[in-house]
């Protein structure tokens, strides 16, 4: 057809350059070739099923986050942490100082006054329910002191999941409530009380590396309380949460390295 034109050339070169690449190739002339080509074919069509499955289940992944992210906003809704219209309340701006333990439980306890008639050592040891999470077989009676305010945190833990299950939350009560840690509430309480450190290794079952680290995320979570007090202004609070850091920070606790 004598066309010149140096695009179309170089199309022709490309195909002579694939059909040169194609019977080269040792299937060309296999006998095979028929079966394998829809062996192939059947093999690209179920990977492009299973792409589109996995977007369909990503799809759907969304919708239940999105499901669930509404509850959860039922919730603070209901417990006061943000308004109707979905403005961050005072609650919910001392939650956000709350990261080492169950910001919602804590931020409860702080506004329904349950630190205002504590002690320094009776709130370190309150607190140390929510930083214990190593295994332990011995739970210690528990001293009058201790056990009243063992049974605010239970009850507000109680209802917070009761709420949580009105809103559609998926949540085992007796799960969560027995999730917030009672064991060393005696040991924190004698170790704020002034109490060695191999007079509370007896008191426990829990090996003294696990104690030592506790110990020091009690004092992690003393700190976010003294924010969250510095946050609604509560004067009292601050004081008394740094009086306790005082109190957990000594001794072993306190010491740059175990080894020292």
């Amino acid at each position: 057809m004598h066309i010149e034109d140096d695009q179309f050339k170089l199309l022709l070169r490309k195909i002579e350059i694939l059909e040169s690449k194609l019977y080269s190739n040792p299937l060309s002339q296999s006998p095979r070739l028929s079966e394998l080509y829809q062996a192939y074919a059947k093999k690209v069509a179920i990977q492009e099923n299973i792409k589109s499955t996995e977007k369909k289940i990503t799809e759907v992944q969304s919708v239940i986050q999105l499901d669930d992210l509404k509850r959860r906003t039922r919730v603070l809704k209901r417990l006061g942490f943000i308004s109707e219209n979905e403005v961050v309340e005072l609650k919910g701006k001392v939650a956000c100082e709350i990261s080492t333990g169950d910001e919602l439980l804590i931020t409860q306890l702080i506004f329904n006054g349950t630190f205002t008639d504590l002690t320094p050592e009776q709130s370190a040891a309150l607190i140390s329910c929510f930083v214990f999470q190593e295994v332990s077989k011995e739970m210690p009676r528990l001293k009058p002191e201790l056990a009243g305010p063992l049974k605010q945190l239970q009850d507000m833990a109680a209802e917070i999941a009761r709420k949580s299950k009105e809103c559609k939350l998926e949540i085992v009560e007796k799960e969560y409530v027995e999730s917030f840690r009672p064991e060393l509430m005696e040991v924190v309480f004698a170790w704020c009380k002034g109490a060695s450190f191999t007079q509370i290794c007896k008191m426990t079952d829990v090996y003294e590396g696990s104690l030592i680290r506790t110990f020091r995320r009690l004092e992690e979570m003393l700190k976010q309380m003294v924010d969250a007090a510095q946050t609604i202004g509560n004067k009292d609070l601050q004081e008394k949460m740094e009086k306790a850091i005082e109190l957990v920070h000594r001794d072993i606790v306190g010491a740059g390295s175990l080894y020292l």
